[in-house]
């Protein structure tokens, strides 16, 4: 439990809101203030005992329940604290409006129709603080209640020291993260099951037997999965099989599920319209007729051979050499489903799992300390019992040890004595939970939300985990919330609550974008929450789940066959804090009954319209509504005061936002937009002044650049498309230079004038530029971070653009990748590199030059009228005091058809360059063509060359 952390961030919350009560001279009916006062003293009291109750709790019954008393009072107080702040908040803006109309108009009738406004308002939060002050004196009776217990029967000692990384976070900067993807002491185990795949004799007693099954089989944390996944990238097995499907089983046996799985990957298109386990089972038939394939199923727990004889049946029908490969715990599942091998996976040997733990304990660390903690960690790794999950969470917690008493701690740990270790090693996990920060705990622990095997964008969870009051920016640095939930994950997965991890290609920090949770690591999660996370995962017809009434946050999974959409009543679950719902269409009454809920998610739940009604979600900060053909919204969505996400993501058919109120959403963060490209933004948009994310603004259909002007915490990613219609002024009112957070920017200016391009300078913190327009701006250059550059000219045909010049662009100091498309250009010369001419030294006349001087990739794309690319002079080969293109591996060019001759002196001045592609340049082909072309021994110092014509590769060895 991590009922510390929750009482925490109450505590936080409670203080700055009774000063903020007192400072305006707000003074509730019954003492409010005073009550809420005394509350806080008391919650300070019972936070000083907490460590003692957490740590008995974990046996004693009694305390745990006390434990679930006091988390319920904590919640019940962050409610409370809502709705005072929203009082506060509402009174802000209906005071700023006030102060707008009365400079708008003085006219007799709009003076009393205001006063006859102001009456009533007044009458309304004196009933709604009134409500709030009885809230508060329940709250206050409650606490006294269990304080009083902690007095009379539990005696908690008050103070008791806590783990280190307890008491405040701080991120850790000299720690690298580690991603533990090298798969230790484990190629024998590969080389048997590649083997046994790829075995004609492993047909067993023949084809119509069925297609032959070869199980893994091992305890939890052994690596079965791990060891599947060698098997499934082996060059030989993907040779032998075309076809590669991957299903992660997992618990309950769904049928219908597994189908679906196998067909996203045979036959997309029907998964997604068909619902009927029989219907399912015949297309995945015809998908693999005939076929080579290699299914993999994952974490299979079913032993009931019968359930599995309708999907083995239809798996006939793909070519003899198919094969499936299992993994399981059970060895009665391996026999079960019919497996001609059973594979039992051993432990690792200790110098395998010191492989493992070492490699994450010792990172950022010396030599002198490696030295020092090599002997007791070699005693550590043995009592890992060869298990690789349990290497990995032990080098996680290690590598926040740092003297060797906090290793000899871990040694001696009492932990390891107990059975439970080898069988799911959750006494290891709760170890390293233990040391983590209580904020970090509750962030871990609502992880249990997702199903197993889920991918989970990082992004998104952060912001859920911020939508829960989980992250806080306190300290003398302030740090951004995003930032501050980013270094909580990153926490965590350097000590290995986190695996599988994805980032995105395009990025230039190297940031995680996905990742998975291994299956142990899920269950002690959800054991972890008490039946506070429920999964509901129900398909045509499956018996509704009743025992909801303690669960606070809620995912209902619905086969899309279901027509049933409301397995019980959500709407009374009164506690639900996060409700994500996958199915066709929603209850009517989820948005007049969930009253708590702080994240709701209705993700492809093909919803037209959403009813107004969702504007009673008053402490609403995350909704979801990506991949629904919306119509449009609500004007009650902008009722949403303390919304701090709105994901609108691929709702395509939404023209745009709601035409009055919008200025009320003064909390949104993060406005999630990518697919709905042409969205009308209202007036008033321009007062979301706390906007970090916004995807994409075109200016069209009204919308305007001006309305960007104050929205200087943008960051991420942005793309912005400007037509004709829009003036330099305009331009300039966009305010880009001070939009210093933005990260990656996609500029679509190909229908402006030169002047207004020049007058949308981003700040030199862009590291990501994607340009599409006719002319290059000059400020380009001046972009100094710029780490991957893509120019689009977008031109089709060549008319209408009389020339072509270049930017100095060699002199972008930090540029790693460039891709030149569609350009107009006919020529390339020393003004592309910034040199001025052939008889310069340097692009600045001094005594030495470096261009391109971090330079990766470089990409010439459909530049149809390239005629030349001028080289450089002998002398400047030959000067050592000029650097270009110095760490340059890959160069590419395709459908560069005019393009006659390479630049050799610059391309012998490229020493690093390792790959060079030729597609469909005709030219060139022929004119460095190993065999007959006349200057293929100018490349001979590359060592990978190749052309390709037509979609065939051809490789030329020097």
């Amino acid at each position: 439990m991590a009922v510390d952390a929750c009482v925490s961030v109450v505590l936080k919350r409670l203080a700055p809101s009774i000063e903020d009560g007192i400072r305006k001279e707000i003074t509730l009916l019954l003492n409010a203030n005073k009550e809420a006062q005394s509350l806080s003293q008391k919650l300070k009291k019972i936070h000083e005992v907490l460590a003692d109750a957490e740590r008995r709790g974990v046996e004693d019954t009694p305390v745990k329940s006390w434990l679930n008393k006091l988390q319920e009072i904590a919640y019940d107080i962050d409610d409370v604290l809502d709705e005072w702040e929203l009082e506060n908040m509402k009174q802000k803006l209906e005071e700023s409006e006030e102060a707008n109309n009365s400079h708008a108009s003085d006219s007799w009738e709009k003076k009393v129709c205001s006063f006859l406004e102001s009456v009533c308002l007044c009458f309304k939060q004196t009933l709604q603080r009134r409500t709030i002050a009885l809230d508060i004196k329940g709250i206050h009776e409650r606490l006294d209640s269990i304080a009083q217990e902690n007095e009379n029967e539990f005696k908690f000692t008050p103070n008791l020291p806590r783990a280190d990384h307890s008491k405040e976070f701080k991120p850790h900067p000299t720690k690298s993260f580690v991603d533990v993807s090298k798969i230790h002491g484990r190629d024998d185990d590969r080389k048997t099951l590649v083997s046994k795949l790829l075995s004609e004799s492993s047909t067993g007693q023949g084809h119509h037997d069925g297609v032959p099954i070869i199980s893994i089989v091992g305890v939890g944390g052994m690596g079965k999965t791990a060891v599947a996944q060698l098997v499934f990238n082996d060059d030989r097995v993907k040779s032998r099989f075309k076809l590669k499907i991957w299903v992660c089983v997992s618990k309950p046996f769904n049928e219908i599920k597994i189908a679906k799985a196998i067909l996203e990957d045979t036959d997309r298109a029907s998964s997604s319209s068909l619902n009927e386990p029989q219907t399912l089972l015949k297309a995945i038939q015809k998908s693999i007729s005939g076929q080579k394939f290699l299914l993999v199923l994952d974490d299979v727990w079913e032993d009931d051979d019968t359930k599995w004889e309708s999907l083995k049946e239809c798996l006939k029908s793909g070519d003899p050499g198919s094969r499936i490969l299992v993994t399981t715990r059970n060895d009665k599942v391996a026999r079960a489903m019919g497996s001609i091998y059973r594979h039992s996976l051993e432990p690792l040997s200790d110098s395998y799992c010191w492989s493992v733990l070492s490699q994450l304990a010792f990172r950022g660390r010396g030599e002198a300390d490696r030295e020092m903690l090599k002997e007791i960690g070699l005693e550590i790794a043995k009592k890992c019992k060869g298990l690789p999950l349990a290497a990995k969470t032990i080098g996680g917690l290690l590598c926040f040890k740092t003297t060797l008493q906090d290793w000899q701690d871990v040694q001696e740990s009492k932990m390891w004595e107990l059975e439970k270790v080898r069988e799911d090693l959750f006494p290891l996990l709760t170890l390293s939970y233990n040391e983590l920060n209580p904020a970090v705990r509750r962030c871990f622990s609502y992880c249990a939300i997702f199903p197993q095997d889920t991918l989970i964008n990082v992004d998104k969870l952060i912001r859920m985990w911020m939508a829960q009051g989980f992250l806080s920016s306190s300290g003398s640095t302030r740090r951004e919330l995003e930032q501050t939930g980013r270094d909580y994950f990153e926490d965590l997965a350097m000590r290995s609550f986190f695996q599988d991890f994805e980032k995105d290609h395009d990025e230039v920090d190297n940031r995680i974008v996905w990742c998975k949770m291994h299956d142990i690591v899920h269950d002690f999660a959800h054991f972890l929450t008490n039946d506070e996370c429920l999964i509901v995962e129900r398909v045509n017809g499956g018996a509704p789940i009743e025992s909801a009434h303690n669960a606070r946050h809620l995912n209902i999974l619905l086969g899309k066959g279901t027509t049933d959409s409301n397995p019980f009543s959500i709407s009374q679950i009164e506690k639900l804090r996060t409700c994500f719902c996958r199915t066709n269409g929603i209850p009517l009454n989820l948005f007049i009954g969930l009253k708590k809920v702080r994240s709701l998610s209705l993700h492809g739940c093909k919803l037209k319209d959403i009813p107004k009604e969702i504007g009673n979600l008053i402490r609403l900060r995350y909704l979801d509504l990506s991949n629904n053909p919306l119509n449009h919204l609500p004007e009650t969505i902008y009722d949403l005061y303390y919304l701090e996400t709105l994901d609108i993501e691929h709702c395509s058919s939404l023209g745009g936002l709601p035409p009055q109120g919008i200025h009320k959403l003064i909390n949104l963060r993060h406005l999630i937009n990518y697919g709905v490209s042409d969205l009308r933004f209202p007036q008033g948009f321009d007062k979301l002044t706390n906007l970090r994310t916004l995807n994409s603004f075109s200016v069209k259909g009204g919308n305007k650049l001006g309305c960007l002007k104050d929205l200087n915490k943008l960051g991420g990613n942005i793309r912005i498309q400007i037509d004709g219609n829009v003036d330099e002024m305009e331009a300039k009112e966009a305010n880009l230079g001070s939009k210093k957070f933005i990260v990656k920017l996609i500029l679509d200016v190909s229908r402006a004038r030169i002047q207004v391009i020049e007058a949308l300078q981003p700040h030199r913190n862009l590291q990501i530029l994607y340009y599409q327009g006719q002319h290059l701006p000059k400020w380009i250059v001046a972009l100094v971070n710029l780490r991957r550059l893509t120019l689009d000219n977008g031109i089709i045909e060549k008319s209408g653009v009389a020339s072509y010049s270049w930017p100095p662009l060699g002199k972008l100091p930090l540029l790693e990748y460039l891709d030149v498309y569609n350009s107009a250009m006919t020529h390339v010369g020393y003004d592309f590199l910034g040199i001025m001419n052939a008889s310069s030294s340097s692009s600045s006349g001094g005594s030495s030059s470096s261009i391109f001087p971090k330079l990766k990739t470089l990409i010439f794309r459909e530049c149809w009228w390239w005629e030349e690319w001028e080289d450089i002079s002998e002398e400047q080969e030959n000067d050592t005091s000029i650097s270009i293109l110095a760490r340059l591996k890959q160069l590419q060019f395709r459908g560069c058809q005019k393009l006659k001759v390479l630049p050799h002196r610059l391309l012998n001045k490229a020493s690093s360059l390792q790959h060079l592609s030729v597609e469909r340049c005709g030219l060139l082909k022929s004119r460095y063509n190993k065999e007959t072309g006349p200057d293929s021994i100018k490349l001979s110092h590359i060592p990978r060359v190749e052309f390709i014509m037509g979609g065939k590769r051809r490789l030329l060895g020097f």
